[in-house]
């Protein structure tokens, strides 16, 4: 495994008036602790952030998607009066969704990629990554640094480990919309079992449809699940039986949706990245107490089907032709606070779980301790997730990384 880091811990801290404006105006617009400890890994595993002094990159002025955000709802059944014939004219037209998902989100971002143009880089991971990075921010900075328009869009899910996104690495692949570059976000507990894709999203018609049903039995795959999945495949009543909103909206004449409303300030753009408002420090601090109030969450750690997991995904990619980087995504300072003063080196155990996570194959991995020096009222969700503000300052910080966006451009080709 690549470590890539500088010998000091370093902090990206937002430099100018002017980009504290930019902030405040993208926030209206709505869019928008010690060192390892040996016994723990390689000590020699980050990749820090640039001190103050040499950042000078405000956030750069980006336009968000133009889209439409459609209440939709879903799991809802087929009518009964939706004949054979009007599924298949719509499959055949692309007025359908592949098939029904596991979750509106991720169904809504598996159609958006797919509507738009190949993208150049990618983002794997679960929800921190979902509302940690905005893609326009970073494809704007890697633009920069490219000289050349720089397409990125974020996969990233609810509740995603690595099955999950190792199905949507097979989604890319099928749609020939393969990137040039994968981005792994690895977060606190992303080395461990992904339950939500084991009981839920392998048994979706879009698995069916997107991986197949020839696959080793176990106690997440029966003889039973493969027979349910041969049918979603033959049949189309079967495959969209919990579809009836989209194949409602396709016989209106609307194209599947590529962006969604969630609640009233969260929504999901085009681009995959997800919105949800920000919170003051004193509410995230409250909401981590909380947390800590209902227990220890155990330490980060790496488990033998997460490994597999991850490398799953990491292989299907670069097969693909895809360079794979990994990078970290912690969380906000106060929970990061709470978790070390509950747990020792707990986050020197976190930075442990990721340099094993990507190990196994070798995945250069960029190290990120912390982003306390930036963050600030309204750049996070809550204890654990950024909200648009923070996703944006997170998305420069990355940049910063030595190495990083010379890692990718590489990548490009």
């Amino acid at each position: 495994m690549r470590l890539l880091r500088t010998p000091t811990t370093r902090r990206l801290v937002a430099a100018t008036s002017g980009l504290a404006l930019a902030l405040s105006l993208a926030a209206c617009s709505g869019d928008g602790s010690s060192r390892p400890d040996p016994s723990d890994g390689p000590s020699s595993g980050a990749a820090a952030s640039p001190d103050p002094e040499v950042v000078d990159t405000d956030v750069p002025e980006t336009t968000p998607p133009k889209d439409d955000f459609p209440k939709m709802e879903f799991d809802v059944p087929l009518a009964a009066g939706v004949t054979d014939d009007q599924l298949q004219r719509l499959v055949d037209e692309g007025m359908l969704p592949t098939a029904p998902a596991h979750g509106g989100a991720f169904e809504t971002m598996t159609n958006a990629v797919k509507a738009g143009p190949v993208p150049d880089v990618v983002l794997f991971g679960d929800s921190m990554v979902q509302q940690g990075v905005d893609p326009q921010v970073l494809g704007a900075l890697l633009s920069k640094k490219a000289g050349r328009d720089v397409v990125t869009f974020n996969g990233a899910s609810s509740r995603a480990r690595w099955g999950m996104n190792a199905m949507l690495a097979r989604y890319l692949v099928k749609i020939d919309h393969v990137p040039k570059v994968a981005l792994l976000g690895i977060t606190t507990r992303a080395g461990e079992h992904d339950s939500f894709y084991n009981t839920e999203g392998a048994h979706s018609p879009f698995s069916s449809m997107v991986e197949g049903c020839d696959r080793p039995a176990s106690s997440n795959w029966s003889a039973a699940d493969a027979a349910a999945c041969e049918k979603d495949r033959s049949d189309l009543r079967t495959r969209f039986r919990s579809g009836g909103d989209q194949v409602a909206r396709a016989l209106e004449g609307k194209k599947p949706q590529t962006s969604l409303y969630i609640d009233p300030g969260s929504r999901l753009r085009s681009d995959g990245f997800m919105i949800h408002p920000g919170v003051t420090k004193a509410k995230a601090k409250a909401v981590s107490d909380e947390r800590m109030r209902r227990g220890f969450p155990g330490f980060p750690t790496v488990v033998p089907d997460g490994q597999q997991q991850f490398d799953e995904a990491v292989k299907i990619l670069r097969d693909a032709g895809t360079t794979v980087l990994a990078f970290e995504l912690p969380y906000s300072p106060v929970h990061q606070a709470n978790l070390e003063k509950a747990g020792r080196n707990y986050d020197a155990r976190r930075q442990a779980m990721a340099r094993e996570l990507a190990g196994d194959k070798d995945v250069p991995l960029f190290e990120v301790k912390d982003f306390s020096a930036w963050w600030s009222d309204g750049d996070s969700r809550d204890a654990i997730h950024l909200a648009p503000s923070g996703a944006k300052k997170f998305a420069v910080q990355l940049t910063t990384l030595p190495g990083f966006t010379d890692a990718v451009v590489k990548g490009l080709g």
